[in-house]
């Protein structure tokens, strides 16, 4: 029986440490323009503003 629990208990703990590895890659970088000329507006692709021009900066999580 503590053998049954034990494996069970390690299965537990690798399939949650999978779990959580998957999720913190998967997250994809948001775009700003830094003069906020579009208010809070971002964008997936790195670009220009298309109201004054500036290269868009990542937006840090």
């Amino acid at each position: 029986m503590k053998k049954i629990l034990t494996l069970l208990a390690a299965v537990a703990i690798v399939t949650s440490s999978f779990s959580s590895c998957s999720n913190s890659t998967t997250q994809a970088a948001t775009y700003q323009c830094p003069m906020k000329c579009e208010g809070d507006k971002t964008y997936d692709k790195a670009g220009s503003c298309a109201v004054c021009g500036m290269a868009l900066e990542e937006v840090k999580k």
